[in-house]
């Protein structure tokens, strides 16, 4: 199928285009359709994929690390908390000295 694309100017393409009969190509199926057209039509047409072991290990990677950063960004919060109240404790030390003075 041929189509024209824009990028900063016209080109012609011989690339493929996506689908318009109705179906969409989800956020999780864009790495599919990216790196092999024929690999996310066939997944469609209901063919098995040969690498499923490595897309589940994959997933699982990627879920374990959003884990991660999830906890980091948390305790990442209560740091900045924690030096928060270490400020204002420091300073009423400081201004009560003064009113003792």
């Amino acid at each position: 199928m041929k189509q024209w694309i824009i990028h900063w100017q016209w080109r012609h393409s011989n690339e493929p285009a996506m689908p318009r009969d109705g179906h969409f190509i989800a956020a999780s199926e864009i790495g599919t359709w990216c790196y092999c057209k024929k690999a996310w039509h066939l997944s469609h047409r209901g063919y098995p994929c040969s690498i499923t072991e490595e897309r589940a290990a994959g997933i699982r990677h990627h879920k374990a690390h959003n884990r991660r950063l999830r906890a980091a960004h948390q305790q990442q919060a209560v740091a900045r908390i924690v030096m928060l109240v270490c400020v204002l404790i420091l300073m009423m030390l400081g201004i009560s000295r003064l009113w003792i003075q």
